[in-house]
């Protein structure tokens, strides 16, 4: 009986035993058969079940549901978030301190201009934790400024950071008398007669705006004004008129924005308000200017008339943040004029990192350091040069991790005004002519980092969608406008591991929703043909061809088919583009192409438009 129990025991210890039993063999059978379904399936469940495995910047694996709601902002942003005790804000204390000898050197400092040196050894300002002092870092150490390589330009944008600090707090501190006196309409005095125990820290408000931000005083008084002309007034009118899209268009992009602006009206269906900026009549053309006039809810505006162009000299990328400024819009999506949706963007007003702080930022596709001629090192040491201390984001991003050259994509840029107006001013600063014409600004992507650089140093929360640009287009790759005469393409062949074609971007859910960089597979090749945009590939999943623009799968399974919804709209807005080409007829501008047949089985699985992995 007992050899008998122990005999039962020793063939049930091991899964690959012989059973005495017909029957009992084919029940394990069984069971084996259902487990190696099991890890079948669960091996290709992240592509095809609830859950999207996912691997974070900073390394750690996250288990992503696809339903995820907006409160899953852990899964789905990088929120930056400053430690309380870092924000500090303005009291009636350094008011009162402003009377001081010590007072006047803070007074002289914070209301200087940026490239002024700091104060000197053994001042009162430079001893003191102050407002606008040295400040620890997350881990606890402080900058050491004295460190070799640390350039005048580098000590400029720290010296920045701490009167943006300083201005922050000032400026909210003395908002509630500035409101208060635009109830009595009595605004104009806020400069003029500001009551005795406020008179300190208004005059030092006022020298700070001349030193910071002179060029809003072609038509503002202060940024007070500024503000009530375009956040607070607008809070009065209904939700659909205070939110809105901003694109900045010169007439080399104008060809582009004919089609944007007509594929969010009579593709996507959008109803957002559009205004236009442009930098004087040599940027635009009148006949442009009239085209976009025509058309219903948009509206066409000449930056130079808002802002002060001789002390600006706006021209190019650097207008965005200053168009999103002055623009009459609350809520503002920026949007470049060769950028297109896969439906309204009007939708981004209810993503998470939105509603939690404000803001949505893309990250840009991951760009070998090899094609920049600055070190990622060099980077880094530049942003911990020029910040006094920073969030919990600069860690994540490429630049830390030696991952890559560029972070942010500002070919769509959400921001609430409400809550962002003086990170808005932030980031203007930042493209201001002094800062933008320093070297650093230049190597760290100026205009594209200065939105989250902007936010650092003002110290305002902000959010990222925590998906990296990948590639929307054709699946493989023969290159075809890029055959010689004879037809053939030496050293190249249709590659069917790669997604070739425009810079993709996600939602808070990893899934397409607008992309950039036009709509032909090259803009920058003549005769370059539409793209079919059949597949996509995200930037986490794959390895770079920078120079063809393609994204190689790094993994079986890693190419999706583009959903057959989306693919009609593609197909319409490629549509739209031709037609803009007729009604210009001009090929030396815009090439003249053919629209390719929107064939299901050209989708990557037979053209299923089931999103499943190749």
């Amino acid at each position: 009986m007992g050899r008998s129990t122990a005999k039962s025991r020793t063939m049930a210890s091991s899964t690959f035993s012989i059973f005495s039993s017909p029957h009992r063999r084919s029940q394990d059978l069984r069971i084996l058969l259902i487990v190696a379904i099991f890890f079948f399936l669960a091996s290709i469940s992240q592509y095809h079940g609830s859950f999207d495995v996912n691997i974070d910047e900073d390394g750690t694996v996250q288990s992503v549901p696809a339903e995820a709601g907006d409160d899953d902002l852990y899964y789905t942003h990088h929120i930056a978030t400053f430690k309380l005790d870092q924000v500090r804000p303005w009291t009636t204390a350094d008011t009162e301190a402003l009377s001081t000898r010590e007072g006047q050197e803070m007074f002289e400092f914070l209301g200087a201009p940026p490239s002024s040196p700091r104060p000197a050894q053994g001042t009162h300002i430079d001893q003191q934790q102050a407002l606008y002092s040295e400040e620890d870092r997350d881990d606890g150490s402080a900058v050491d400024h004295s460190k070799p390589g640390a350039s005048s330009g580098d000590k400029m944008f720290l010296h920045l950071a701490k009167r943006l600090r300083a201005y922050r707090g000032l400026w909210q501190h003395l908002q509630p008398d500035y409101e208060g006196l635009r109830v009595d309409e009595k605004q104009d005095q806020f400069y003029v007669r500001p009551s005795p125990d406020l008179a300190p820290a208004v005059r030092l408000l006022q020298k700070m705006e001349w030193s910071l931000f002179p060029w809003i005083l072609k038509s503002y008084a202060t940024t007070f004004d500024l503000f009530h002309d375009t956040v607070a007034f607008a809070s009065r009118r209904p939700i659909d008129e205070r939110r809105g899209i901003v694109m900045c268009v010169g007439d080399r992009h104008s060809v582009y924005a004919r089609t944007t602006v007509k594929v969010l009206r009579e593709v996507l269906k959008s109803s957002l308000p559009i205004e236009i900026y442009y930098a004087g009549d040599e940027d635009l053309s009148k006949e442009n200017r009239a085209w976009f006039d025509k058309l219903p809810g948009v509206k066409v505006i000449d930056i130079t008339t808002r802002l002060d162009q001789s002390l600006l000299h706006l021209s190019g990328p650097v207008i965005k943040p200053f168009a999103m400024l002055v623009s009459q819009f609350q809520e503002v999506i920026l949007l470049d004029a060769d950028a297109y949706f896969l439906q309204d963007p009007e939708i981004l007003f209810d993503d998470g990192g939105y509603q939690e702080v404000g803001t949505v930022f893309f990250y840009a596709r991951t760009v070998p350091n090899k094609h920049s001629k600055v070190s990622q090192a060099s980077k880094r040491a530049w942003l911990q040069t020029a910040l006094p201390s920073v969030s919990n984001h600069p860690s994540k991003t490429r630049w830390f991790r030696s991952k890559g050259d560029q972070d942010q994509d500002s070919g769509v840029v959400v921001i609430n005004k409400r809550i962002h107006f003086l990170g808005l001013l932030a980031i203007c600063k930042m493209n201001d002519i002094q800062e933008r014409s320093q070297p650093a600004f230049r190597a760290i992507w100026g205009e594209r980092e200065s939105f989250w650089i902007g936010m650092e140093m003002i110290q305002e929360r902000y959010s990222f969608i925590r998906f990296g640009g990948g590639v929307i287009g054709d699946l493989g790759d023969s290159i075809p406008y890029k055959q010689d005469a004879g037809g053939s393409s030496p050293g190249t062949s249709a590659r069917m591991d790669r997604v070739c074609g425009n810079q993709l971007h996600f939602n808070y859910k990893g899934q397409p929703l607008w992309w950039n960089s036009g709509l032909v597979r090259d803009k920058t090749t003549d005769q370059s043909p539409y793209l079919k945009y059949t597949a996509w590939i995200r930037d986490e999943h794959g390895m770079w061809d920078i120079e063809h623009s393609c994204l190689i799968q790094a993994f079986h399974g890693a190419l999706k088919e583009v959903e057959w919804n989306h693919r009609q709209t593609a197909f319409e807005i490629l549509r739209v583009d031709r037609g803009v080409a007729q009604e210009l007829g001009k090929p030396s501008v815009k090439n003249i192409l053919q629209v390719p047949r929107l064939v299901r089985k050209d989708g990557v699985k037979g053209g299923n438009g089931n999103n499943e992995a190749v």
